[in-house]
This record gives C-alpha cells, structure tokens and sequence, in this order.
C-alpha cells in the first residue's frame, strides 16, 4: 500500500475550514491524505485520473448516499476522514450540542465514515459514534458541493423560496418566525373546532351514553380501598369457627382456666411475688422480679384484647352474602371501567368532563371561532408583510443576478422572480379561506420561482428549460456569487462546473470563483487555465501503476511543476517553450489581479 501525502504551509495562519482529508480503499485510492488551504484550491489532472473519486469521498464522508462499488477491489471496507478547523463554531457547536457530541476546544472537528461490503456503515464524529442521518445533518452546514448533477437543486422551484429567504436576512427570518407561530396557532385552534364540531354532531347519542356510566359509577358509591377491606371481612366470615376456636382456647388458657386447671396469668403472679420475696438476696432475682412485673401487665393488655374480640365478634351469616354480592358488583364495574377502584372513578371524572364539554360545546364552539377569525386574520395579515419584503428582495435580487450573468458573457439574459400569491383582497371569509387553506404553510402563502431568457426574443422559462451546460454553469455560478455573503457554509467544492465555458469568460468565471474564496474556502476541480492560474494552492491527480495495480495520487505542485500543468492544460500533453511562456505569463497576470484585490 502507497501512501501519498501532500503538506504545505499555510500562508494566512490560523484557523482553516477543510484542513484535512484521508481516504482509504475508494476506488483507485489506495491511501491517501491531502492537506488543504484557506482560500482558493485548485485540482487538475487528465480524464480518468480520479478527480470524481475525491468529491464522491468527500460526499460519503458528509453522508451521502453510499455507493459499494466505490470499496476498493479486494478490500472490505473504505474510509473517508476528514479534519475541519473552524472559524465560527457556533452554529455546528449547537448541533453537536443536541446531541450530545463535545466540540473541541480549539474548534476542531473530525467527521469519519466507514462503508463495508455487507454494507453496514459506520459513522463518527470527534470519536462518537452517530447515525448517518446525524452525519449527514453536521455535514450541511460544513461543505456544498456544486456539481453538474448538483445543480438539480437549483433546477427545483420548491428550492427557490430558501434562496429568496436567505438573501432577505433577518427582516424576511423575523417575519417568517411569526408566521410559523402564527399558523400553529391557527392549526391547534382548528383541529379544535373540528372536534368539537364532530362531538356536537354526535353529541345527544353521546350525552346519552355518558349519563349511563356516570350513573351507574355514582350508583355503586365505590371508596377507595373498599375492595380490599371487602375481601378482609370476608375472609374472617368464611374461618369465623377456626377463629373463634383459637380466641376461647387462648382466652381460657390466659385467664379462666377452666379447661386447664391454673391460667397462665395466675401462674404468672405467683412466680413473681415468689422472685419479689427473695428479690432482697440477690439482684438478679430483683431484676427477674421486675420483668415478671412487665410481662403480667403486658399479658393482661393482651388478655383484654382477645376478651373484646371474642365479646365484640358476630358471626351474621346474612352478611356473608352482603359482601359476595358487593364484591360482584365492584368486580363487574372493573371489567368495564378500569381495573381498580381508583381508576373506575378517575374515569367518571373524565365522562363528567367530557359530558360537560358536550353541554357546553355550542358556547366554546363560538369561543373558538372567534379566536380563530382572530388568528387567522393576523395570520394573513403577516403573510402579507412577508410578500412584500419578499417582492422587495426579488426586485433587487434580479438586478443583481443579471448583472453577474453580464459579466459572466451573458448580457442579453433577462432573469425574473416570479412570486405568485393567493388573493387576499375578499371582505367574505369563507371565500378568502378558500383562496388561501390550499397556498398557505408555516413558510406563508407564496409559491416561488426563478425565470429566465438567455437569448433575446426567447420568452422567460423556468431554470429547467435552460439546456446549455455552459449556461447553467455561469448561472450556478452567479447564484453564488450575490449568496456569498448570505451563505455560512464554509467550503464550497466545484466540480467542473466550467462546462462548455473557455476563453475570456473563462477568465471571468476564475475571478468570480477568486472572489468566492475571499470569504469561502473554495476546492475546485477544473480543466481551464484561466481558473487553475488563480489558484493559491494548486494539485495535480494523476494515476500511476505500482505492482501491476493502477493507483490515484494528488501531488502538490511547486512552482515549476504548476507552470508546466498550466501548459498542459493550455495546449495539450506536448509543452512547448511558448506554451511554458503562455503558462507563465497567465500566472503572472493571476497573481497581479489577485494582489489587486487583496490590496
């Protein structure tokens, strides 16, 4: 196994986005470990070199769909790790916070996959183990990779509001916060009223079947604890001979002796007014004297006690019968009500309750219709206010979106927003509910989407009817370019975006992409010179045959080596001395516009 590892120092100090990445046994990728900048990074290499092989890495790593074929031939797994440092912390800190995932001090963090062939994925992140779902969700907020395939999100009008709504900061979130409190509001309230109304419509059968069972309940009187007791009385009734048997015998023993001859308490006194007349010889008969003392008015308390139970107990064979058929009545209301006394008459509780909200339901009917109307006008009354601003944001988004396309060679292009909304304008409620109850969400009642003409006297058409690679690369990219300051998403990865685009608007789009980087970490993998040249760290990917096995290596690029990449890409596998010269002279004029920009 070869191991290929690129190192450089880092030219802007401190702490960096994507630091690191290690992959092992994906596809052509033996081991492989490359080091990333701040700023603006740049692979190139020949088709099939591999340079889908590290962004479908980096996507496994931030939990994307898992492809088994990527696991290298012969190995049973692959892994993806990857070191992010970041700058701000915050957002992914109450991530990991949620669940329970310490963040490192100096806000680092490491997100690691591993997939194997029975495909059992394992997932990690700063050593915990988590779900892929976790994964992919901490994964969101670190990298957005912009690919060909990628662009289906911006081909999707459902994704249209989100963009609109992020470039409208806080006044549009605000805004949108209250009306997604505002519309549960108005749910809860008319989940109720159905409710109430279904019960109504039912009511009278209802009403009738709660009076039987909370009279019924209330009919048997039940107390807590009466079964039990119940059981205990019955329980003496049924063993009052064995009982009674034992309280004379004991009685007699203790204190007639008729039976006996001598009762045990006569027996008692005798021995100790016996140890009282020696008592004066010896301590211990003093003590003995004293016990027999105790226990003699001990043994008469217990005497007493077996006298009144023998006195006070009647055996009323009647009675016996009074708690069989208590006990059935209690044990009958259990099979329908509950399964203790307890429960039954939590229940009647409920059933008084319920049989009161049916009497009353007509007045809380009304109650909450009005608090409805109430909510529901606020409601639409917000939802307006969020149109407007989001007209607002379109009207100055579009002219800023054209204005990208221009620069980027599409002058001609028109773009639109095109926000459609329910009317409003009905005074009759159940006609403006009807308008709206179809359009509205916690998100308000605006349907969103981006239009546009690339070619003059073409009307405007949604972004999916846009065929051009070419095209749909520079829209992508000018989409980035006035969402920069309102995305927080740290890296962007392009990969390859700069389809169908060469020339002078290849220039443009590298100093677009240049300008990215100034708030961005950008990692771009593309096959112009224009985009390469602007580079602060360049990397070459090629492959390479060890022991007959075909193998993927990046390699960092000194000076040198770059401008000798750069011809290649200029003019092909055959460098000139004037493509060296052409290469050296595009660097050259790179580094100029690049320090004019950093001035």
């Amino acid at each position: 196994m070869r191991e290929i590892y690129v190192v450089f120092d880092d030219r802007y100090g401190g702490a960096f986005m994507l630091s690191h990445l290690s992959i092992q046994n994906v596809a052509l990728i033996d081991n492989l470990v490359i080091e990333f900048c701040e700023g603006f990074n740049v692979l190139t290499g020949e088709t099939g070199a591999g340079k889908s092989i590290i962004v479908d890495a980096i996507g496994l790593m931030l939990g994307e769909r898992a492809d088994r074929d990527l696991i290298q031939t012969g190995k049973d797994h692959a892994q993806v790790e990857g070191l992010f440092c970041l700058k701000h912390p915050e957002k992914v800190a109450s991530v990991l916070e949620r669940y329970g995932i310490p963040m490192e001090d100096d806000g680092t963090l490491v997100l690691m996959r591993q997939l194997s062939r029975s495909g059992r994925n394992v997932c990690r992140v700063n050593g915990q183990m988590v779900t892929l779902s976790i994964l992919k969700e901490i994964g969101q907020y670190l990298v957005d990779i912009h690919g060909q395939h990628q662009h289906q999100s911006l081909l999707n009008p459902d994704y249209h509001i989100e963009i609109l709504d992020r470039l409208g900061g806080d006044a549009v979130a605000v805004l949108k916060q209250r009306v997604g409190y505002l519309y549960s509001q108005w749910r809860a309230i008319r989940r109720e009223i159905e409710e109430l109304i279904k019960l109504e419509r039912d009511g009278e059968r209802m009403k009738d079947l709660l009076n039987y069972q909370i009279n019924e309940i209330a009919a048997a009187n039940l107390k807590t604890g009466e079964d039990t007791e119940l059981l205990n009385e019955r329980s003496l009734l049924q063993n009052a001979e064995k009982i009674m048997g034992v309280v004379h015998h004991a009685y007699d023993a203790l204190y007639s002796g008729s039976v006996t001859g001598t009762s045990v308490i006569d027996q008692l006194a005798i021995i100790r007014d016996r140890f009282a007349q020696i008592a004066q010889y010896n301590e211990d008969f003093a003590r003995i004297a004293q016990d027999m003392e105790n226990i003699y008015y001990q043994l008469e308390d217990v005497i007493d006690r077996i006298r009144n139970y023998r006195d006070g107990f009647d055996y009323d064979p009647g009675r016996l019968d009074e708690i069989e058929a208590r006990l059935a009545l209690i044990n009958s209301l259990k099979r329908k009500y509950g399964s203790t006394i307890e429960e039954i008459l939590e229940l009647k509780e409920k059933l008084e309750q319920q049989l009161l909200t049916i009497e009353s339901g007509q007045e809380k009917l009304e109650e909450l219709k009005l608090q409805e109307h109430q909510v529901f006008s606020n409601l639409i009354e917000v939802c307006l206010q969020l149109s407007r601003k989001r007209r607002e944001v379109a009207k100055a988004f579009e002219g800023q979106l054209v204005s990208q396309l221009k620069e980027l060679g599409m002058e001609r292009t028109r773009f639109a927003v095109d926000i459609s909304s329910p009317d409003v304008s009905s005074t009759d409620e159940d006609r403006l509910k009807t308008s709206v109850l179809s359009r509205i969400t916690p998100q308000g009642f605006d349907s969103v989407e981006f239009l546009i003409s690339p070619n003059p006297g073409e009307p405007l058409k949604p972004l999916a009817k846009i065929i051009s690679g070419g095209e749909m690369s520079r829209v992508m990219l000018a989409f980035k370019t006035v969402l920069a300051e309102k995305d927080d998403i740290p890296t962007l990865i392009f990969d390859e975006i700069d389809t169908g685009i060469s020339g002078r608007i290849g220039s443009v789009v590298a100093e677009k992409i240049n300008g990215l980087s100034r708030s961005h970490q950008v990692i771009c993998i593309t096959h112009l010179p224009q985009i390469a040249v602007m580079a602060d760290k360049h990397y070459r990917i090629e492959k390479k045959v060890y022991d007959g096995r075909t193998v993927t290596q990046v390699h960092l690029l000194d000076d040198q080596e770059r401008q000798m990449e750069i011809a290649k890409l200029i003019g092909g596998a055959e460098v000139s001395h004037i493509g060296l010269k052409h290469a050296q002279e595009l660097i050259d004029t790179a580094r100029k516009v690049k320090g004019a920009i950093s001035g």
